[in-house]
């Protein structure tokens, strides 16, 4: 059995969140699988309630074989052989994390990677994203309260917090419930997604009294004079190249090369856009710089980028914002930002580890699940080749490096390596 333990989070301070509850420590280590815990100072969970419950307290996860983590851990912390579950950030080459993924091919290392946990459907089967939705959607719309008292118009959004004040979902629900949007400026959201995380936002949007438009008449263009939130998915917002009928499984393996955004047409329709979608650069972008500047009088007043994908699907998304400095004022003519808010522009909150705003409740979701995936791991068997590793399917399909190799489906991550390797040169 693997030598494991629970390593803290490095991001920022804010970063809280914990992979496993000091309660589900002590039932695994009930099981015969022992995690000792990193000290950290920011967790959520303290260092002497996983002490109370029988865990042993260490100060660096270098001696160990299994490194349990939520974010990507620091490039220099990866020691020769170990394995480690993340969140790594890597899997669509991206080029911040090439050092970090290249670090574990020169440590012969493991890679496996949350979000390619998935069950034979494709669909994600541990994540944080009812947290990301709830928590993108507060804090877009605590900013878009701003946004209209910057413009002059009034509505109670402006009392709406940002999403780390309230605490957990409880007292957010409870807070929101009391905002009424019946009188002053309407608001007018559109959440685009209808995932975990789309329903997430979608949830805030009921707390805050809103109506729901049906989708034909946001589609249609009638749109109601008071507030109201609507939902699109990739088949309202995607036309295929030579007019045939939508078909999300054909969408999903051919993207952009058999359809094309129809997206710029509900422009003008909305103020506050909720992205939620996971995106890649196969599919076609819903929000290029030439669209936003051709249709520059009708974007919208803010964008919540819960999906965060830099230079992706939305040209406005240029960074990845953090809760201390959450938002930009974006330029489509010059395509450049400003950081803050300002009265033009569009606002733009793209912050890349929204669950952490609401940490007990998403440490304590993430946790009931977790246990049965790292039992597995800890049973590996690292002198194994890959064809032969004792892992489940539903975790082989997500290590993308075993023993310092690219795995058969990652291997198409070499050209972004090599790109980074030469840059070194």
């Amino acid at each position: 059995m693997l030598t494991s333990i629970l390593r803290k989070e490095h991001k920022n301070n804010w970063e809280r969140r914990a992979a496993l509850t000091p309660q589900a420590t002590k039932k695994l280590a009930q099981q015969g699988y022992v995690f000792d815990v990193e000290s950290s100072p920011v967790r959520i969970y303290t260092d002497e309630q996983y002490q109370s419950q029988g865990c042993h307290l260490v100060s660096t996860p270098e001696n160990y074989q299994f490194v349990l983590g939520i974010k990507e851990p620091p490039v220099d912390s990866i020691q020769p052989n170990q394995v480690h579950l993340a969140f790594s950030h890597t899997m669509k080459g991206q080029s911040y994390n090439m050092p970090l993924l290249q670090k574990f091919i020169d440590q012969k290392a493991t890679l496996i990677d949350y979000e390619l946990i998935t069950n034979d459907e494709g669909l994600r089967t541990i994540a944080f994203g009812r947290y990301a939705g709830i928590a993108g959607a507060i804090d877009t719309l605590h900013f878009a309260g701003k946004k209209y008292q910057l413009l002059e118009q009034t509505n109670q959004l402006h009392l709406v917090r940002k999403s780390w004040q309230y605490g957990d979902v409880e007292t957010a629900e409870n807070a929101l419930q009391n905002i009424d949007l019946s009188n002053g400026q309407p608001v007018r959201i559109l959440i685009v997604g209808t995932g975990k995380v789309g329903k997430g936002a979608e949830e805030v949007c009921q707390w805050i009294g809103l109506e729901k438009l049906p989708t034909e008449k946001m589609l249609q263009g009638d749109i109601p004079d008071s507030s109201f939130y609507a939902v699109v998915s990739s088949r309202h917002i995607h036309q295929h190249i030579e007019n045939k009928p939508f078909d999300y499984a054909d969408y999903l393996e051919n993207g952009k090369n058999a359809y094309q955004s129809t997206f710029h047409e509900l422009l003008g329709r909305f103020d506050i856009l909720l992205q939620t979608p996971y995106w890649d650069a196969k599919y076609p972008k819903l929000l290029p710089l030439a669209v936003m500047r051709e249709n520059i009088d009708k974007l919208p007043l803010i964008v919540g980028d819960i999906s965060c994908d830099i230079d992706g699907s939305l040209a406005c998304t240029k960074i990845a914002t953090d809760i201390d400095n959450p938002v930009i004022s974006y330029d489509a003519l010059s395509d450049s930002y400003v950081d803050g808010l300002s009265k033009e522009g569009v606002a733009v909150m793209s912050i890349d580890n929204l669950p952490c705003e609401l940490s007990l409740d998403a440490t304590n979701h993430f946790s009931a699940i977790l246990p049965e995936y790292v039992t597995s791991i800890m049973d590996m068997d690292l002198s194994s080749d890959w064809e032969n590793l004792n892992l489940p399917e539903i975790l082989k399909r997500a290590v993308i490096v075993y023993n310092g190799q690219l795995t058969p489906k990652f291997q198409h991550l070499q050209k972004h390596l090599q790109k980074y390797l030469q840059k070194l040169l």
